[in-house]
């Protein structure tokens, strides 16, 4: 039997994209249409088998009828997959204004401010013993306690209220019954804790806080002031590990590595993206990035380019199968709003203005920030109903910088304790993350420059017309012209 290589098979995988391609469309259009129409009658596992048979019995039909299949097969496990979601939720909605007690395990990081701690509740059951389990989440708004993290096993007593984006229930500083910190638990999340108590040695807050959530996404420990500013200026998705983040450290991880060989830099770059997902948590953007690196990083290895728009369909459809839900979530259409525009639109601005030549350091920054902040202006509009003006030049003023900043707070971790080199380190680290502060402080105080209309506008998504004209226009103009053959 002949010896398959890895290489090979991803090849395989490449070729029978356009296959994938219908299937992660029907995925999308099959999660939207359940959340709509709340389609929540596809529970049972037949289902499943029901989309094996159809996919084998489809390689022998047409290629057209094929195409119809498998579009249906995709909608058929959205369906499968929002259904449990959707049973979940209206589970939780029969408590609604009623006071009940409820289980769970913290997702994510608790966020604290001075309003209070809030965090999100999973793994939800219901019951004076948790008798009742289902799916779905909570948001939780609890007093000002900094000692709650991830993964934390919590018994609450409160009144149940109506949920909001992709919360089933929202309760209001619920009553503690109960409160255990799993052992040894998270020993990823012990890492991560442990590493920014190094860091914390040698750079002072808020620098520290705000070089961990470069580093880490975290961003609980910022000043309520300084949140608030990188919010007006446009800056939020800097502390929130993401994309940029990401493909940062996973380019330093591949450089090394693929020094040893290219599977070793394809190998370690996969391990430490896991890794780095596990210590951030598995957040829409975090994951949308994850998966996008990893597809990334083996189109690199077979040395081919899977198309930008083919990449954010597989991985939207990928993320939707984990969670459905994800499909109401702000951060995850703007992480792939983000991406959109520095993959699809920001090489069609550089044939605007630049043709076939390379743009400069400096232009390439422009256009790419200008690319992204132009894709997801619709949505910010459309949820918060501002937006800064100043926003592409603060970007410009702190992007070049993120990467230093990233490794200085990183290197902080590692050299902590060691004399003389803790100090040097300390100090650089200090000194331009108090940089990016200045930077956010003196531009957060420009609201002249803060454009503001009523949320909920559907209008606002007319701007995408325009942004498609543009990635139209530049794919005519690429296009090859036929030449006449003459007679």
């Amino acid at each position: 039997m002949k010896k398959v290589e890895l290489k090979d098979f991803i090849l395989g995988a490449v070729h029978q994209s356009w296959f994938v391609v219908v299937g992660c469309v029907g995925v999308i259009l099959g999660a939207i249409l359940a959340l709509v129409f709340r389609i929540n009658y596809f529970v049972s596992p037949v289902w499943i088998i029901f989309v094996a048979i159809i996919l084998v019995y489809s390689y022998i039909k047409p290629k057209f009828l094929f195409v119809i299949v498998v579009l249906i097969a995709g909608m058929t496990l959205a369906f499968f997959r929002s259904a449990k979601e959707l049973e979940g939720e209206s589970y939780v909605r029969q408590f609604y204004g009623q006071t009940v007690v409820v289980r769970g395990v913290i997702d994510g990081d608790p966020e604290t401010d001075e309003g209070g701690t809030k965090f999100k509740l999973k793994n939800l059951k219901f019951g004076e013993n948790g008798e009742y389990e289902t799916r779905g989440n909570l948001y939780i708004s609890e007093y000002k306690n900094e000692e709650l993290g991830r993964g934390d096993e919590m018994v609450l007593s409160g009144k149940m209220s109506e949920g909001f984006g992709t919360y089933s229930g929202y309760m209001y500083r619920p009553r503690i019954l109960s409160w255990m910190r799993p052992e040894p638990g998270d020993l990823i999340l012990k890492l991560r804790n442990w590493f920014a108590k190094r860091a914390k040695q040698l750079v002072p807050e808020p620098e520290a806080n705000l070089g961990l959530s470069y580093l880490l996404g975290m961003k609980s420990g910022l000043p309520d002031e300084l949140s608030e500013k990188l919010r007006v200026v446009g800056l939020v998705h800097m502390v929130v590990a993401s994309g940029a983040h990401l493909s940062i450290l996973v380019e330093i991880a591949r450089k090394i590595f693929e020094k040893l060989s290219r599977f070793a830099g394809l190998l370690f770059s996969v391990l430490f993206i896991v890794i780095f997902m596990a210590m951030v948590g598995w957040t829409p953007s975090i994951m949308r990035a994850g998966i996008m690196a990893i597809l990334t990083l083996l189109a690199w290895y077979v040395g081919r380019k899977i198309a930008p728009w083919r990449i954010i369909l597989m991985v939207a459809a990928g993320t939707l199968m984990i969670n459905p839900m994800f499909i109401i979530n702000l951060g995850w259409f703007l992480s792939f709003a983000s991406f959109a525009g520095i993959m699809i639109l920001g090489p069609g601005l550089k044939r605007i203005f630049y043709g076939q030549k390379k743009p400069g350091f400096v232009a390439e920054m422009i256009i790419t920030t200008t690319a992204a902040t132009i894709m997801t202006l619709p949505i910010i509009l459309y949820y918060y109903g501002t937006v800064s003006l100043i926003s592409v030049v603060a970007n410009l003023l702190l992007l070049p910088t993120l990467p230093y900043a990233m490794g200085l707070t990183f290197l902080a971790g590692v050299v902590a304790g060691m004399p003389g080199v803790e100090a040097v380190v300390g100090w650089c680290a200090t000194k331009l993350l108090d940089f990016h502060i200045v930077v956010v402080e003196f531009f957060g105080e420009m609201r002249q420059f803060l454009v503001t209309i009523e949320p909920y506008q559907w209008w606002v998504f007319l701007i995408y017309s325009g942004i498609l004209a543009v990635v139209g226009f530049c794919k005519l103009r690429d296009k090859p012209r036929k030449r006449k053959t003459p007679r």
